[in-house]
């Protein structure tokens, strides 16, 4: 650990004007002492380090990996102001410069959100929730370490950035950090005008990226070298960061797992406005105009407003999604100026991108435990084919759904691996493999599917109990973290699903540090996507196998149906 004298000196290097430079080193003396006098009493005091940030001194705490390698973890850091009172439905604001904040022991609370599939509360956090993590091996290395920035999924309505443990990836030489977000309706409410834009949400993940650029130096990391990845609705960011022209300069390789900005549960769609409206009206507040619509919702409770989330299900979990990216139009704090189909990449990173071999389970899995799924569409699959998937708009909505019938249920039987098939290639696959068509070129990208089976399956929370139905959506984080927010897992993971852990881990850091998932062709060559008829990939199973068009026949399915035919928003007219 470093003594008092060199913290200072640290702090003295990245001031941010004289006189924040001044009060950061005499705060971090202070905490410092502070932290001496506490250890030498009875209670005792965590031992982790101090660093000085552009906005205030921090200590952590020390952990230790799951390979016995110690790293230093600092929670609950905020790095803009809390989204309440007349910050709410605004772009996030910076924090103060060089507020002391001291103590990030212990994490923070996640952001107010009403529950898809994390057991327990239906609602739960609060709305001053706009805080990181860092987890570091060493705040002094002698190199600087390459950052990792993970983005949650949750389909921008629930999760948070303590649900995922680093004990895994901190085993390698990476700097870690996980965020917090606004999600649902104060994430993502949109007025379709200037009064309330939407997109809270990823523009609070590009003000977790400023902050990363302006301070992840302290804790030994690399600014020049940051890796943003996720899953799901955090894949799906991932991608809207390569398209977003806020986003330009704040990332150098990305990472998307199980989600792309195209699928059909993550483009932006029309009626932006009349969903605002029925919040409004759900809890008391005026429809129009947009300012006294806005106005009023910033007095109301922000659980009364999430709480609002149920009344857009029709069926199961769908409509899915009701809140999501929204096209904003041109202008200086837009996030989306046109529909990510009419976006070019702002820059040519590398990206690593992929699916889990049976997404689908996350409705196949819950046909076993409700019945009620395959009766309602056996006989209701003209509504809610295109409800489920996200077509009903489309100007050939009636045949589409008429070629999915005949192709996934030609006999009318409608079985539980069938309904995974269906939603696995229809909200995950086709839309990740049209993703890397428009991308390819641009740059180097990296195509996996991940078909290992191991002892944690989210099928189970889904509702399929400890049958044994594939690899469902979200399996593939028990390979990155030793905990989240899903499906809290305890006790020693097999010594195969270990092995599972160390290479998925070793890939992923690999491409951190170099934009190569392979670099030194370990265990496989791992090609890039060069094809323009099969796309190259690698098959994650019990061994990395190089193959080449997965599920080729159900992509060319979808590829050949008519559903980039859609209604346009006024917006995305501008």
């Amino acid at each position: 650990m470093l003594g008092p004298s060199k913290r200072r000196a640290q702090c003295d290097r990245r001031p941010t004007s004289a006189v924040s430079g001044l009060v950061c080193a005499a705060s971090a003396v202070l905490l410092a002492v502070a932290a001496a006098a506490a250890a030498s009493s009875d209670s005792g005091a965590p031992d982790g380090e101090t660093v000085c940030t552009s906005h205030g001194v921090l200590r952590g705490t020390t952990r230790v990996s799951s390979e016995g390698r110690t790293f230093h973890a600092f929670y609950r850091i905020p790095y803009a102001k809390p989204p309440t009172g007349p910050r709410r439905f605004k772009s996030p604001q910076p924090t103060d410069s060089c507020t002391f904040i001291g103590d990030t022991t212990t994490p923070g609370p996640k952001c107010t959100q009403h529950s898809l599939l994390i057991p327990g509360p239906l609602l739960s956090g609060t709305e001053d929730c706009l805080f990181l993590n860092v987890f570091t091996p060493q705040v002094n290395p002698r190199e600087p370490l390459p950052v990792m920035f993970w983005i949650h999924g949750g389909g921008w309505i629930d999760g948070g950035a303590n649900g995922y443990d680093p004990d895994f990836l901190l085993n390698h030489d990476i700097v870690l950090v996980t965020i917090n977000y606004r999600l649902g309706p104060l994430g993502f409410l949109s007025t379709e005008d200037a009064v309330s834009p939407g997109n809270f949400g990823l523009k609070d993940q590009v003000a977790a990226l400023k902050w990363v650029r302006d301070n992840i130096a302290s804790f030994g990391g690399d600014p020049g070298c940051v890796t943003i990845f996720g899953e799901s609705a955090g894949g799906a960011s991932v991608h809207y960061h390569m398209l977003s022209p806020l986003s330009k300069g704040l990332f150098h390789r990305a990472i998307s797992q199980s989600g792309v900005a195209l699928a059909s549960w993550a483009v932006p769609l029309p009626g932006g406005l009349q969903k605002a409206q029925k919040v409004a009206a759900l809890v008391g507040c005026p429809a129009e105009p947009s300012a006294a619509l806005v106005d009023c919702l910033r007095s109301v409770d922000d659980y009364q407003i999430v709480n609002t989330t149920d009344q857009f299900t029709e069926w199961f979990f769908t409509p899915p999604i009701p809140f999501r990216p929204a096209v904003e139009g041109e202008g200086r704090e837009s996030f989306l100026p046109r529909h990510p189909l009419e976006l070019k990449p702002h820059t040519a990173v590398p990206w690593l991108v992929g699916v889990n071999h049976d997404e689908g389970l996350v409705l196949g899995a819950a046909s076993i435990s409700n019945k009620q799924l395959v009766e309602d569409l056996k006989h209701d699959a003209e509504r809610l084919l295109p409800l489920s998937l996200s077509y009903s708009g489309t100007p050939k909505a009636d045949m589409i759904t008429k070629k999915i019938k005949e192709f996934y249920f030609p006999n009318g039987e409608i079985s539980t691996n069938k309904i995974s098939e269906l939603y696995t290639d229809a909200l995950f696959v086709w839309n990740t493999d049209e993703a890397i068509r428009k991308y390819k070129n641009t740059a180097p990208v990296y195509y996996y599917v991940l078909s290992y089976r191991g002892k944690y399956r989210m099928s189970k929370v889904f509702g399929g109990g400890d049958l044994d139905l594939g690899v469902a959506h979200a399996d593939d984080l028990f390979y990155l973290f030793s905990n989240n927010s899903y499906y809290p897992t305890s006790g020693k993971m097999p010594k195969e699903d270990y092995e599972v852990v160390k290479t998925i881990t070793k890939l992923w850091t690999n491409f951190a540090k170099t934009g190569n998932p392979t670099p030194d062709n370990n265990p496989v060559h791992w090609p890039r996507v060069t094809s323009d008829d099969e796309l190259e990939y690698v098959d994650m199973g019990k061994q990395l196998q190089v193959k080449k068009g997965l599920f080729q026949e159900r992509v060319n399915f979808w590829r050949s149906l008519p559903l980039r035919e859609r209604k346009r928003s006024a917006k995305e007219d501008l």
